[in-house]
């Protein structure tokens, strides 16, 4: 049976079985999945894609599926040294929010460049005014963005 889902894709309802699938790779897969909280169906599609599009990911304004995210539900405190480390160790990144962040006053232009995007759902982001609208750019704000 092969449905539509609310993008347009289309979409089988029934398993697929692939000969040959190596099993240490898809428990690894399973693994991230799990972790990110996605399907591995969602990572196979994408990888499929990808496959299919010359091995460049699509770009649809989303992030790409290897995008390390900083989710917070709690409170953590950043600072110039703290982005750098993260953007030596996994790249540009998108942080999460949940809870409260505060960047420090040593975060410059150049630092918070390195951060892809800020998703506030809830709670709060502070930030020193002076880079107050380059945060505004950054973020999608449900929760509050907040200038020291």
């Amino acid at each position: 049976m092969l449905t539509s889902d609310f993008m347009g894709a289309s979409v089988y309802k029934k398993s697929v079985a692939i000969r040959g699938l190596d099993v240490d790779l898809y428990k690894e897969i399973f693994t991230l999945a799990k972790k990110e909280g996605k399907r591995v169906s969602d990572i196979v599609n994408t990888a499929l894609r990808d496959f299919l599009n010359g091995g460049k990911t699509e770009n649809n304004n989303f992030s790409n599926e290897n995008t390390f995210i900083l989710r917070n539900f709690g409170e953590i405190s950043l600072s110039k040294f703290d982005i750098l480390s993260l953007r030596k160790e996994v790249g540009q990144f998108i942080i999460e929010n949940n809870g409260r962040i505060i960047f420090e006053k040593d975060i410059d232009k150049e630092t918070i460049n390195y951060i892809e995007k800020i998703v506030i759902n809830e709670g709060v982001v502070e930030v020193p005014k002076e880079y107050y609208y380059q945060f505004l750019i950054k973020s999608e704000i449900k929760g509050k963005l907040e200038k020291y």
